[in-house]
């Protein structure tokens, strides 16, 4: 959407606060009006600034106004409170405020270096495509892009290219592979979705990318694709649909698909693993899919493992604190994304948990680096490589 397009939303806004504390708890929900405690970075700051914009009275290329736009998350927790009143377009609001500023030439160099990337290697991290495939080497996966399978295993960028990381894809065809089902990657041949692209206000990128993905998957034929990316994911669920394309193939998440397999007793899971963790919500997993958000199904995987103990956080579902890493706050302002992801990590020491699971790379990477830089002592790790634990 434009701000065009958004101008009645503008005015909606009526700054009551609802949007920076958790309904009920009077919790922080908003992460960098929390954190910077100006109004112009909470939400209802931003829809002042939106309107600004639109009446001419603020240019997006001055430093401190577009600092304040991409100091957002993207997380959606202001619209899960102010939702339940009237307003659902705050981060519409923001996201046309970015592509605004790129339409103008006002590029912020940290995400140059990303889109570079983008259009020579297809990935967000400036990594040779040739790598993509690293993290697979000796598994002997099909390649999807020449043969036929059943599923075909979607990684995404940060999990084809963060080596630290790679244990959370070969955890999850491993799980795949256990439950008997024949499994694919694409390989060198896979690319990023776009999502983030889509995020940061390059709309173009991002289209070109979905247009891409869409018609390579429609052509192959293929009937299930399987990421453990909630970002591609919520892409794919989401933002696809806007391209108008046909999608022939049904998507699903690792842990929608590890519930499946579970239940219809393909996956056995037999051996204790004993540990007592906390879940945490991935904002692109719930809050971005809406009345679908992904919940239980998580939930149900960690309950099916011998031995785990959940522990629930106050903040969970579709009331939980981001982890700090999306919408390329992670690349651009990196004290604002640790800072968060910290404010989290306290929150689920707090229950009493040795482990933090979730179900999204960003989200690992970011708790991973928030406990080295303040030192917390908890373990990090994606649900895949929980549940592999147990096989």
């Amino acid at each position: 959407m434009s701000l065009k397009d958004l101008q009645e939303w503008l005015y909606g806004c009526t700054h009551c606060g609802t949007c920076k504390d958790i309904l009920n708890t009077f919790a922080p929900a908003c992460p960098a009006g929390e954190k910077y405690q100006l109004e112009s970075y909470f939400p209802s700051g931003k829809m002042l600034i939106a309107r600004g914009f639109v009446n001419g009275v603020l240019t997006l290329d001055d430093d401190d106004t577009r600092e304040r736009i991409y100091a957002c998350t993207g997380c959606l927790s202001c619209e899960q409170q102010c939702g339940v009143y009237h307003h659902q377009h705050i981060f519409d609001t923001v996201q046309a405020l970015r592509s605004e500023s790129v339409m103008q030439g006002n590029l912020n160099p940290a995400y140059m270096v990303m889109v570079e990337s983008l259009k020579k290697d297809d990935n967000v991290f400036g990594k040779p495509k040739a790598e993509r495939r690293e993290w697979a080497k000796d598994l002997k996966l099909k390649d999807a892009a020449k043969e036929n399978t059943e599923v075909i295993y979607h990684a995404g960028c940060m999990l084809s290219f963060d080596a630290d990381l790679w244990e959370i894809p070969r955890s999850a065809v491993k799980l795949i592979k256990a439950a008997g089902v024949d499994v694919g990657i694409m390989g060198v041949e896979e690319s990023c979705c776009g999502g983030r692209a889509y995020e940061i206000g390059y709309d173009g990128e991002f289209t070109k990318y979905a247009e891409h993905f869409i018609e390579t998957f429609n052509s192959l034929g293929t009937k299930k694709v399987v990421t453990s990316c909630s970002d591609g994911y919520s892409t794919f669920k989401n933002l696809y649909p806007k391209v108008n394309i046909e999608m022939k193939f049904d998507t699903l998440h690792m842990v929608e698909y590890l519930e499946s397999l579970i239940n219809d007793n393909k996956l056995k899971l037999h051996k204790k693993v004993p540990l007592k963790v906390t879940y945490h919500d991935p904002c692109h997993l719930g809050r971005h899919l809406g009345e679908k958000g992904v919940y239980n199904a998580p939930r149900n995987v960690l309950q099916n493992i011998p031995g785990i103990e959940l522990a629930e956080m106050e903040r969970n579902r579709e009331n939980a604190w981001c982890c700090g890493a999306g919408a390329g706050v992670s690349q651009e302002n990196p004290d604002l994304a640790l800072w968060t992801a910290n404010e989290r990590i306290k929150e689920a020491r707090a229950t009493g948990a040795k482990a933090l699971v979730t179900a999204c790379p960003w989200c690992v990477r970011n708790f991973k680096d928030a406990v080295k830089k303040y030192g917390e002592e908890i373990e990090i790790y994606d649900i895949a490589e929980i549940a592999c634990k147990a096989l």
